[in-house]
């Protein structure tokens, strides 16, 4: 049950981020190998691992390309030039009437219980402790957690399961090869520094007594203990603030406003539940629209996949199944999804909520500053037009039943 649980949230995440996936991407970890059980696992060139690798090669990292294939997913549309399938008219709900497939119930007044959002002194203390250990003005020493990239070359040639990215590292804890981590000693955030260093005699046959360089970049430094807060600390961030005093209050109105989102998007969430249960759906809805939101499922939890050097099969295995099983799941959780977002276009028909078109392409050009498309076209081929359009009128709709809730206590902010 626990791993059935944790499956569902992490699907539950993948289809809520299927309309943005396209606008990010997917990192390659690099020098992946296969455990014992067939599960991808990071070389840390010169560590134990490396040596107990033998230079077997990673599992196939999968992207959403390729997930159809992966997932065995069989969908019905054509593919278009972006790479993207194509889908009729039925697989939108611009394409169906909402109030043919579901009779609602009341979504106006639901009452939702929350705990209002309460910032304590210890809390917000606690995090101003945990930025001061972030990327201290002093270089690597003993005890800090580096993030670190890295390349390891042999007589200048790069070398099997010698390459990663954003990896964390204890400096002092034995992890690699003696010699890497003392070589990072001293680094800054940000700087790049070559390593020198000889494998063991005892190290795979490959590599063993042999001299290798690591070139390697320090992204991040955390400290064990916290920078002294201080006003000239306070000045040196270069944010407007000048004392002590106006940082704790900055830290603290911070806390308070993500703490006060997360509110409102669990007040959101109960309320649609509520909205949900309420409903009567008349008939099944578009078979073209579950295998749509099936295609997406499946791409975003393949990339999830590949972000840990695994296919989705080996994905899925972690949460103990097999691609029959997962195969049925990710069906029911599209079918649950789609009939989600025919009740919410059922009430925005119901309330005359709709997307402008000055609205959509307003939205779309906020998209483009933050994205790796040329123009809002490309954007818009990628992201697909109509899917997104759907995201924007279901957030209208979220917000009324916000708007509409009876929520116990208060949100108005703390002194």
């Amino acid at each position: 049950m626990g791993n059935k649980r944790r499956l569902r949230k992490v699907m539950t995440a993948a289809s809520l981020a299927a309309v943005l996936v396209l606008l990010g991407a997917c990192g390659d970890a690099g020098g992946d190998v296969k455990d014992e059980n067939g599960a991808a696992e990071t070389v840390e060139p010169g560590s134990d691992a490396a040596a107990d690798s033998g230079g077997q090669e990673g599992a196939g990292t999968g992207t959403a390309g390729n997930a159809g294939t992966d997932a065995g997913a069989q969908t019905e549309g054509t593919v278009g030039e972006s790479g993207r399938r194509e889908y009729g008219a039925g697989a939108y709900l611009s394409g169906i009437q909402a109030s043919d497939y579901v009779k609602l119930g009341e979504y106006k007044g639901i009452e939702v219980a929350q705990t209002p959002p309460e910032i304590t002194d210890e809390y917000r203390d606690s995090y101003i402790d945990y930025l001061l250990c972030i990327d201290p003005d002093r270089g690597v020493i003993e005890g800090d957690t580096v993030n670190i990239d890295y390349a390891g070359t042999l007589d200048g040639v790069p070398f099997e399961g010698g390459t990663a990215s954003g990896q964390e590292l204890q400096i002092g804890s034995g992890r690699f090869v003696p010699g890497f981590e003392e070589g990072l000693v001293g680094a800054k955030t940000g700087e790049t520094v070559e390593v020198p260093l000889t494998f063991p005699e005892d190290y795979h046959e490959e590599l063993a007594g042999k001299d290798v360089v690591f070139t390697v970049t320090i992204n991040s430094i955390m400290a064990q203990e916290p920078q002294e807060l201080t006003d000239d600390y306070v000045k040196g961030l270069d944010i407007g603030l000048s004392t002590v005093e106006e940082y704790r209050q900055y830290a603290y109105d911070a806390l308070y406003e993500d703490a006060l989102e997360t509110f409102e998007t669990q007040v959101e969430d109960a309320a649609l539940g509520i909205a949900f249960e309420r409903c009567e759906f008349t008939k099944e809805p578009p078979e073209e629209m579950v295998e749509r939101h099936m295609e997406i499922l499946t791409a975003n939890l393949s990339m999830q996949a590949a972000g840990y050097g695994m296919t989705l099969s080996q994905f899925m295995e972690m949460y103990g199944m097999d691609e029959a099983a997962y195969q049925e799941e990710f069906r029911s959780q599209a079918v649950e999804y789609v009939r989600q977002q025919i009740m919410l276009q059922a009430i925005a028909d119901a309330e005359g909520l709709r997307v402008s078109e000055e609205e959509y392409r307003e939205e779309l050009e906020e998209l483009l500053e933050g994205s790796a498309f040329g123009t809002v076209a490309e954007l818009e081929e990628a992201l697909d037009g109509e899917g997104y359009r759907e995201y924007m009128l279901s957030r209208k709709v979220l917000g009324l039943l916000r708007e509409n809730a009876v929520v116990s206590g208060s949100t108005e902010e703390q002194p």
